[in-house]
């Protein structure tokens, strides 16, 4: 198996020029806190907004990648698009859907086509009126561009996009692709068509950005932050907002981000990759009447892959199955991860397929049955190799520790994050651990992306899985698709295949009293577009 250990190091630091309390400035700006006495906002006099007024700074672990609103691959790129765009529906990232900017769909009999109708009285940023004409140029532009990240998660059966009259689009897929229409219904925004016509990408790149949301763009810095303002004119109600100007602050680094909320630089702090880290909780101690900390059950997991070829120890699901009972996993989530849940399979209590009743009997933890179940297989010593980036290793060494007292001979090594997607696209790996998140509360595009696709070349093969997977994908009914994502999900645990889940993870993030309006979803996101102030909520 190839080996490449190699240590990569990130330092970003915070924006200059950070004011005190909720407020945030970049260089670009002068300002002076309120003569009122309370900390808890700024007054702020920005040279890109005409007005004056409030602003808010929230520091966020990730910086944005992009500004391609249909190609974000990253939390930071979700809560743009939310602020400053629309899509034709909305998720509450359980497995919900209500209209956005549409009124509402008819969808074929067969599932092919799907016929969109749209508010009227819309208008993007910069005063274009949203219509038909905009949603077409939109889906077209997803035919047109097939490596779109809106594309590739949801849209590649997407063939045809028409427009029936000035509020009315009619979808055509190549297949019934019900689940992956409802979450890309709520996950891609709409761009105008007139200035994309005029600028091309280049309303993108040159930060023009124009969309329909309660937020207008104003600059992004990269590694430094993104600079929001509100749009008082915005077409769902208006935008009332405490806050005239809100700023995401990119800090990679946790304890810099924990000092400047402590110290009143930032109002809030999100943590991407896991919540706040758990042994950095106590730099919060004498701030609980500024800070508070919010535990959320998430529908991310930490899970080990599996290589079940046929030259893999891997291969006899018996050697998977004591693998997985020597794992003390309620010894990991105490002493490693500080919070979590035991799930059996891949679907947790905040997706659909979740079964309580479930009892996993191969993710009890059973020492001595996992023993003798491996002395019973033709496992004789062969190394097994768990890679993984080095925020794993810890967890890795542990799993290590537990699986070779019962007799296997395992070790861990830390590899460079490139090193581990290469080897899982190429299927050269032993095992291998990583966290993923379940979108919106399903399991669609994990279990089709990771079981049904094979993305991590396990060549693990279940034709049985593989048909109940086909059902959920073309059923609209989400209790329907519950029921055939638990049989799915019994299967995954009972074989212990592709791979086997560590934990639930809980994430901690923290606000600011006063704050409201911000949503820490389930599914890893945070969600800012109603962000408001309530000064009888400070402590």
């Amino acid at each position: 198996m190839k080996r490449k250990l190699i240590a990569t190091v990130l330092a970003l630091t915070l924006a200059c020029g950070m004011l005190t309390g909720c407020g945030g400035s970049s260089s670009s700006e002068s300002a002076s806190t309120s003569s009122s006495g309370d900390s808890s906002t700024t007054t702020t006099t920005d040279s890109s907004s005409a007005e004056q007024g409030t602003s808010v700074s929230i520091a966020f672990t990730e910086g944005l990648i992009k500004l391609d609103p249909n190609d974000q691959s990253n939390a930071t790129g979700v809560t743009m698009n939310d602020m400053v765009f629309d899509s034709l529906y909305e998720t509450d990232h359980a497995g919900n859907y209500t209209p956005r900017l549409a009124t509402g769909y008819d969808m074929s009999d067969d599932g092919l086509e799907w016929t969109i109708y749209l508010n009227e009285g819309v208008t993007f940023h910069n005063g274009e009126e949203c219509n038909a004409d905009d949603v077409v140029c939109t889906f077209q532009r997803l035919i047109d561009n097939p490596t779109l990240n809106d594309v590739i998660s949801y849209w590649s059966s997407l063939t045809a996009v028409e427009k029936i009259d000035d509020y009315t689009v009619k979808l055509t897929l190549s297949s019934p692709d019900v689940a992956a229409v409802k979450q890309g219904l709520a996950t891609t925004v709409i761009i105008p068509n007139e200035a994309y016509e005029e600028y091309g990408t280049a309303l993108f790149t040159d930060q023009l950005m124009y969309g329909t949301g309660p937020w207008k763009f104003v600059e992004w810095v990269d590694g430094q932050y993104l600079h929001l303002a509100k749009n008082e004119d915005y077409w769902n109600g208006g935008n009332d907002s405490y806050f005239s100007d809100v700023y995401i602050r990119f800090v990679s680094e946790a304890s810099t981000a924990i000092s400047a909320q402590v110290t009143g630089e930032v109002s809030g702090y999100f943590n991407v990759n896991g919540g706040i880290p758990q042994d950095l909780l106590s730099l919060y101690d004498g701030y609980e009447d500024q800070c508070e900390l919010m535990e959320i059950t998430t529908s991310a997991l930490d899970y080990l892959g599996f290589q079940c070829g046929e030259d893999s120890v891997f291969n006899d699901v018996n050697v998977r199955r004591a693998f997985s009972m020597a794992i003390d996993r309620q010894t990991i989530i105490d002493s490693l991860l500080g919070a979590g849940a035991v799930m059996p399979g891949i679907a947790n209590s905040a997706t659909l397929g979740y079964d309580e009743s479930l009892e996993g009997e191969y993710y009890n933890y059973d020492p001595e049955a996992a023993q003798a179940l491996l002395e019973s297989t033709d496992y004789n010593g062969e190394e097994i190799v768990i890679s993984s980036v080095s925020s794993f290793n810890n967890l890795a060494l542990a799993i290590c520790e537990m699986v070779n007292a019962i007799g296997f001979n395992c070790s861990a090594e830390v590899v460079e994050s490139a090193t581990l997607a290469d080897i899982r696209s190429t299927g050269d790996y032993d095992a291998f651990i990583v966290t993923a998140l379940h979108t919106n509360g399903d399991l669609y595009q994990f279990i089709n992306w990771r079981v049904y696709g094979d993305a991590h070349t396990s060549e693990y093969v279940n034709e049985e899985l593989n048909a109940l997977i086909e059902q959920t994908n073309s059923e609209a009914d989400n209790e329907v698709r519950d029921e055939l994502f638990k049989e799915a999900n019994a299967i995954i645990a009972d074989e212990c295949a592709p791979m086997i889940s560590i934990a639930q993870l809980v994430m901690t993030q923290s606000l600011n009293y006063g704050i409201t309006g911000v949503e820490f979803t389930s599914d890893g996101f945070c969600l800012m577009k109603d962000i408001d102030y309530d000064e009888s909520l400070v402590q």
